[in-house]
């Protein structure tokens, strides 16, 4: 160990030594032709040692150029380049178009609306669409907007037709809730004219109506209606015949449409539908309806 810290010093008087007697003229005799040799042996040494710094350098040189440059000219590395993730295109429900049953009436026409409100009338449609798809049953088959209400919409598959109904309007006395099973025990089943209601409890501590319905063919529709806000809410599955189609009974219970009803991405859709109306206040209609 110590003869190692001693070496750098003895490298140095060594070199010094050196360069003294490469000055100095050859002795006669033999020993003028050791020291000729010693002069060669330190000049290759030299020149060996400069070559491998050079090679280092230009190697050194060569690296940083295949750096790259960093973006405006300042100093530091370049960014990491990540590629961007694709980004998914959003879904877009089609609109099937009801066919007139007889002459349209002038004063039942639909008011042009302004280009701003009509978007964000067709944005609210299409998310109401896309909950009604992905969060009831597959059994309502492939979901489509209806015609030009706003609460309408179609449920087709290879069974049959149904329509679905996710309305929230502003509340008009004329509209629901119904007052039927208003003073029953929540889940206590009544039975009016051949159909079934009985009250339960949704989020937010609200209290609706639940329906299951049968028509004279013997089709049934199932339904959850209540109050939300200013608003009146119905929320139902039933037959609908589309294009010559064969109308479906509700393949839901009414247990099912609560549960809809209760989910959270449905409650975000009525509130907003409650604080920024997208239907006009008036009477349930049953335009649709067998």
């Amino acid at each position: 160990m110590q003869d190692q810290e001693q070496a750098p010093g003895a490298l140095f008087v060594r070199g010094a030594m050196s360069r003294a007697t490469d000055e100095l003229a050859e002795p006669v005799g033999l020993t003028a032709g050791a020291m000729r040799q010693g002069r060669r042996r330190r000049l290759r040494a030299r020149l060996a040692i400069g070559g491998a710094a050079v090679c280092t350098a230009a190697l050194a040189a060569t690296g940083l150029a295949l750096l790259p440059e960093p973006s405006g000219g300042g100093a530091g590395p370049a960014p990491l380049q990540v590629a961007a993730a694709p980004t998914a295109s959003p879904r877009a429900f089609p609109t099937a178009t009801v066919a007139p049953t007889a002459s349209p009436d002038p004063s039942q026409s639909v008011p042009v609306l302004p280009e701003a409100e009509r978007l964000r009338i067709e944005d609210f449609r299409q998310r109401s669409a896309a909950a009604l798809q992905d969060l009831l049953p597959p059994e309502i088959g492939s979901v489509s907007l209806l015609g030009d209400r706003v609460s309408d919409y179609l449920g087709r598959s290879a069974r049959g037709d149904l329509l679905l109904r996710f309305s929230v309007r502003p509340h008009s006395d004329a509209g629901p809730p119904s007052t039927l099973c208003a003073d029953t025990p929540i889940g206590q089943e009544v039975q009016v004219k051949g159909s079934t209601c009985k009250r339960v409890q949704l989020a937010g501590g609200i209290t609706g109506t639940a329906w299951t319905g049968l028509d004279s063919d013997g089709r049934t529709s199932t339904s959850v209606a209540f109050r939300l806000g200013g608003s009146d809410v119905d929320l139902s599955v039933g037959p609908y015949a589309y294009e010559g189609g064969t109308p479906l009974s509700s393949p839901l219970t009414v247990d099912q449409v609560v549960a809809f009803a209760r989910q959270p991405r449905v409650t975000a859709l009525l509130g907003e539908g409650d604080l920024h109306p997208v239907e006009a206040a008036q009477a349930h209609s049953t335009a649709y309806e067998e």
